[in-house]
């Protein structure tokens, strides 16, 4: 874990550096995205997720659902978002919608030391020249260990993901209890969106289904994020790619 996070402040610290220049040259401005990470509740349908989108001008959607294919279809066509996914690797299916333009995607297992595998769908996206967005969602539904999980996702992001890419990471757990201390270890590396803007949000019971993170903050910000009312399910976060 320490060599890994090691590597993260590494990056960070690169993309510090990077992103003074870009400023100092004049570079492009900072790209706002009303993001949404969204754990479908059982019997969810199409309709139900895309009116979550519509209700919070959704830019982004990082969904994790039990829909098959068509279901997912259904979702892009209502939204106007376009599909990148359902990746499929055992339990419910893992996707983004977006307008942005992909770069390349995977959907793979990562075994974790302890026992079990993470499943994770990935994908890299164009913000502007020079600029990438990483989005990923990370199921622990087959984790034996949160500490372990992590251990294996952090990993995968140091290894995986370009030091110049923003991030941002919808985190599914089977557990409140494996969602909370999976969130308490990510956040050593990545902030929590349930943490940005002037004040923590309380989630209601029942939620949340997702819990998003995103990073390095030399790339990407987090203005304010809220619950959605009636989707307990769902977080909603303004994330800024910056310079």
């Amino acid at each position: 874990m320490a060599t890994v996070m090691k590597r993260l402040v590494s990056m960070a610290a690169v993309a510090v550096v990077v992103g003074g220049c870009a400023v100092r040259l004049g570079g492009p401005k900072p790209e706002p995205y009303n993001t949404i990470a969204l754990r479908a509740a059982p019997g969810a349908t199409a309709t139900d997720v895309a009116n979550t989108v519509k209700a919070a001008a959704g830019d982004i959607l990082l969904l994790v659902a039990d829909g098959d294919s068509v279901w997912f279809a259904d979702v892009a066509t209502q939204t106007g978002l376009a599909l990148h996914g359902p990746g499929l690797t055992g339990g419910p299916g893992m996707a983004f919608y977006t307008r942005l333009k992909v770069l390349g995607d995977t959907t793979l297992t990562v075994p974790i030391t302890a026992g079990g595998r993470l499943h994770i769908h990935d994908a890299l996206f164009e913000v502007s020249e020079g600029r990438n967005l990483d989005l990923m969602v990370v199921s622990f539904a087959e984790a034996s260990s949160a500490r372990e999980g992590v251990r294996a996702l952090l990993n995968y992001v140091a290894t995986d993901v370009g030091g110049t890419s923003a991030v941002l990471i919808g985190v599914t757990a089977p557990s409140q209890a494996v969602s909370d201390s999976a969130s308490t270890l990510v956040r050593a590396a990545f902030r929590n969106a349930l943490d940005c803007g002037e004040s923590s949000i309380t989630t209601p019971a029942g939620g949340l289904g997702m819990t998003l993170f995103y990073g390095p903050e030399a790339r990407i910000s987090c203005e304010s994020a809220r619950i959605l009312p009636g989707s307990p399910n769902s977080i909603v976060a303004r994330a800024v790619v910056g310079r």
